[in-house]
């Protein structure tokens, strides 16, 4: 697990790229003593240049900062203009180190000098620390919504430095939310703003931001060009924060473009810088990059020793984020090593802490990566265990961001019907004073009162259609926002959201009755590393065109994760649901896809099953369902890969009973309380150890 600079994202999953260090080109500052400490005699004369020097130092000692802001926000003397410069920067400095209940004090010191001194730039800077802080929680959708708010409140004449700071938070958010094209845009409106101000490492803090944005956007040439200017005008500086910024992107950068070697060299060099700032923030974070990295190589003893290494110094800045990742990455090397039970209880502790934190996400990537590690250390009770928890998590954040869809567009809803019920009062005032005027005309002019009068009725009439035109206008939205969020935007597949909905439609009672066929595409993480995203993409895009050519109109085709389908279809006798799964195996695998002149081999692992299950015909709620044919499809990858697992037969009486045998499917086949079918894609190969279960479980079947 690689560090991030901020808190776990909720929604899809982060790739495992080493984390960069937080690109702080919105925390400007203009001086920086070589060793990072904060001295009083190097610093500027002036209240406005002190504060400018410890937002530069502030990127390597955040808490120190601020600390110092402090001392001078109690001097009286300060005018308004550098008392708002000065929380602005504390407050961002706090909302990054992270310190939520004090960035959010400061954010509302900032809102009451707005309210008091009517200062639209307070109100901005008060939006700009709250995007920060819900940045840090992975909520880039608030994260947007308030610094856009934040740049329209910000007064036209704000100073190029002002400015740049808004654009460089708002290029990162954006980068953050892979929202590329937008971040692009935005970072070479900052980069203008930074050339003209001719402060060197100001341009590279800059050009490395931009530079991640391209690499991101899989422009690896256009990264490298600008990273590479970037680390030019840093090393002229000689800021060290700044280099080890910018050294951690070029690592990033050269792993993309398969120099591993380079990889190595650039990330050591950052751990150098960030030692000889004093930045213990960005040290602990470049220790747990190059942790990853030796995970990534498979030298499991190096990834320890780098992992231990960053552990304590987490604990000492207070940074919970870091620490989860330390302990993460302690717990994969210990798994690796063969340590199993230790590894375990390193990753617990790891999901502990974001289980406290309430970040749902970072506890199911915990779950989802042991279980990855425990499959290849041959622990799969464990493995299965560590998929269900997994499993179960990413429901839970399926139904939290569907709870948060509904209430912002709820909010939208009545932020649309306040607008109508004003525009009303609006126009009824307008009304009032035409029927006044109309009164003090009535004596000499009855023929124009009976005008007014007609031409009130006219305005009432537009106003009603106008009212009845705008509800009606909504209403096609919220249907056509439904019907949009219930599809995947790659592939054109039903998603989970389209699934749940059509479950409460199809199964009144909550029982799943039909088959049940879970794919996963087979290594594709490696088709991501060897041939990139886009690749991957598009085998996405082409496994999902396949399915849909040999399945009926009526079948249900969903993508269920990442590289996961679903596919539910009407009850089927038993020879029937295995000449399905035979196809949809070869149907998959027989043709490579082909992208950009890349020939892809394809395959799937399948689990499958019938509901009601025979013999006892238990009936059983959808989400136990698809957890049964779950494990039946990790059955189908830790034999070999390219197969498709059957449950024909299982004997319970009761729910429990299943999620018991469940747990332990090729244990209570050997048992004799589940009997399983096992079918091979063209080309496979039997995994060792396998051959046996295979025939005992197509005997079994028999």
């Amino acid at each position: 697990m690689a560090l991030r600079p901020h808190s776990s994202v909720a929604g899809a999953q982060a790739p495992r790229w080493p984390a960069r260090a937080w690109v702080t080109v919105a925390c400007l500052a203009a001086a920086f003593a070589s060793g990072g400490a904060i001295a009083a005699a190097v610093l500027p004369e002036g209240a406005e240049q002190r504060v400018i020097a410890l937002e530069r130092a502030g990127r390597a000692q955040p808490r120190q900062s601020a600390a110092e802001l402090t001392n001078l926000l109690a001097n009286s003397g300060l005018d308004a203009a550098t008392r708002v410069e000065a929380l602005t920067v504390q407050g961002w400095l706090l909302a990054g180190a992270p310190s939520d209940d004090d960035a959010e004090a400061v954010a509302r010191q900032l809102d009451t000098l707005g309210t008091s001194s009517s200062s639209a730039a307070s109100s901005a800077a008060a939006l700009l620390v709250r995007a920060r802080l819900a940045e840090q929680t992975g909520n880039f959708r608030r994260a947007g919504s308030l610094i856009e708010q934040a740049l329209a409140r910000l007064p036209t004449d704000a100073t190029a430095l002002a400015r740049l700071r808004y654009l460089s938070a708002q290029a990162h958010i954006r980068n953050s939310a892979s929202k590329l094209e937008d971040a692009i845009r935005v970072g070479h409106e900052a980069l203008k703003l930074a050339d003209d101000l001719e402060m060197p490492w100001r341009q590279a803090e800059v050009r490395n931001e931009l530079a991640y944005s391209y690499y991101q956007a899989n422009q690896l040439e256009r990264a490298r060009a600008l990273n590479d200017e970037a680390m030019v005008l840093a090393t002229r500086d000689g800021d060290m924060t700044t280099l080890g910024h910018i050294a951690t992107v070029q690592g990033i950068v050269r792993d993309a473009l398969g120099d591993t070697e380079g990889e190595r060299r650039s990330m050591e060099a950052a751990l150098e810088y960030a030692r000889k700032a004093g930045a213990k923030y960005e040290e602990a974070l470049y220790l747990a990059n190059l942790a990853d990295f030796y995970l990534k190589s498979g030298d499991y003893a190096t990834a320890l020793r780098y992992a231990r290494q960053a552990l304590p110094l987490t604990r000492e800045v207070k940074n919970l984020n870091g620490e989860t990742v330390a302990l993460a990455n302690i717990g994969l090397a210990q798994i690796a090593l063969g340590e199993i039970e230790a590894g375990k209880r390193s990753m617990r502790l790891a999901a502990d802490i974001d289980e406290r934190r309430g970040s749902i996400t970072g506890v199911s990537e915990t779950y989802r990566e042991m279980g990855q590690y425990l499959e290849r250390a041959g622990d799969l009770h464990g493995a299965v265990e560590a998929l269900h928890q997994y499993r179960v998590l990413s429901d839970q954040i399926l139904q939290r961001d569907h709870q948060q869809a509904i209430l912002e567009m709820q909010e939208q809803f009545d932020s649309d019907r306040r607008a109508r019920e004003l525009e009303m009062l609006q126009r009824e005032g307008e009304i009032k004073t035409e029927q006044l005027h109309a009164r003090d005309l009535q004596q000499r002019l009855w023929w124009l009162l009976a005008a007014s009068g007609v031409l009130t009725l006219a305005v009432v009439a537009l106003l009603l259609w106008r009212v009845r035109e705008t509800n009606r206008q909504l209403a096609s939205s919220n249907r056509l926002l439904k019907v949009q969020s219930e599809v995947d935007p790659l592939t054109g597949l039903a998603n989970r959201r389209h699934f749940q909905a059509a479950m409460r439609r199809l199964a009144a009672d909550g029982k799943l009755a039909g088959t049940v066929f879970l794919a996963d595409i087979d290594h594709f993480k490696r088709i991501n590393d060897c041939w990139g995203h886009a690749s991957g993409d598009a085998v996405l895009v082409e496994v999902a065109r396949r399915l849909r050519g040999m399945l009926r109109e009526p079948d249900l085709i969903v993508r269920w994760g990442g590289e996961e389908f679903l596919v539910v279809v009407r009850a089927l006798a038993p020879d029937t649901v295995d000449a399905l799964a035979q196809r949809l195996l070869d149907v998959v695998g027989d043709t490579a896809v082909e992208h950009e002149g890349n020939v892809m081999g394809v395959t799937v692992s399948i689990g499958y099953a019938t509901f009601p299950i025979e013999p006892t015909l238990l009936s059983v709620s959808w989400e136990r369902a698809i957890n049964l044919v779950d494990t039946a499809l990790y059955l189908a990858k830790a034999h070999g890969r390219n197969r498709a697992y059957g449950v024909r037969n299982l004997h319970a009486s009761d729910e429990s009973q299943l999620d018991a045998i469940g747990k332990s499917l090729e244990a209570a086949w050997r048992a004799g309380d589940v009997a399983l079918t096992q079918l091979r894609g063209k080309g496979s190969e039997v995994a060792p150890g396998a051959e046996s279960v295979a025939g005992l479980a197509l005997a079994a079947a028999a």
